[in-house]
């Protein structure tokens, strides 16, 4: 079982193809999408916070990372756990499926979190087999135990309320407050492609501040459209 979690969840990254999920994903998704405390981002990826860690850094796209996992199908059916076998593994962010990758960018130590992940987010049209079909959507819940490499300091800004802001993500907020709706989503593309770039960890923190704030934006203004 734990070799069928080293090549299907770390090679990952090498071998998947970008593709839609297949129909059942695509409904599980949309109804998922509507749920009490489930957050959809940007990129399509969706989660929901189990809990709240007191941990007050996030991992760098390179720094290994203690986890806890438990994966299943949309059908509950389970197709790899760290949790059933008792040990949990080491790897970091960019060794692992794109859903993956950021989500543990976002996380905290302490940190229990459910994650709803479309398969262009993750295996694509091949699928891991025999477990994971193409098209597939994934259901893990993910505790991130210990950050053990670089860390940024943890983002708490709320671009909607300006709670727990700095001046330079004031200054950002202001700033992309005069953009269109359409600005908003370029600007934010723009800013993803970057994340998995190598580069300086303050380079990285800024780039995740601008992107949480740029999600926050262009949430309330659909939530004013609607």
């Amino acid at each position: 079982m734990r070799s069928f979690c080293l090549l299907a969840v770390i090679v990952a990254i090498v071998n998947v193809v970008v593709a839609g999920p297949n129909a059942a994903g695509l409904a599980y998704l949309a109804e998922n999408a509507k749920k009490p405390g489930v957050i959809s981002l940007a990129s399509g990826l969706q989660y929901k916070v189990l809990n709240k860690g007191a941990g007050a850094f996030h991992p760098t796209v390179d720094s290994k990372c203690t986890c806890h996992y438990h994966g299943t199908l949309v059908d509950g059916s389970v197709f790899d756990s760290s949790v059933e076998r008792g040990s949990p593994i080491d790897f970091s962010p960019n060794q692992v499926i794109k859903g993956w990758t950021e989500a543990m960018q976002l996380m905290v130590e302490g940190d229990k979190w459910e994650l709803y992940i479309s398969s262009d987010l993750a295996y694509g049209d091949r699928g891991s087999p025999p477990k994971i079909g193409g098209g597939d959507t994934l259901v893990f819940t993910i505790e991130m135990i210990t950050i053990q490499g670089d860390k940024v300091p943890a983002i708490t800004c709320d671009a909607a309320t300006r709670e727990n802001c700095n001046e330079k993500e004031l200054k950002y907020i202001d700033k992309k407050n005069s953009g269109t709706a359409d600005d908003l989503k370029k600007e934010l593309g723009r800013l993803r492609a970057m994340t998995g770039g190598k580069m300086k960890p303050e380079l990285i923190d800024w780039i995740f501040r601008r992107i949480r704030i740029l999600e926050g934006l262009s949430a309330a203004a659909e939530r004013t459209e609607l």
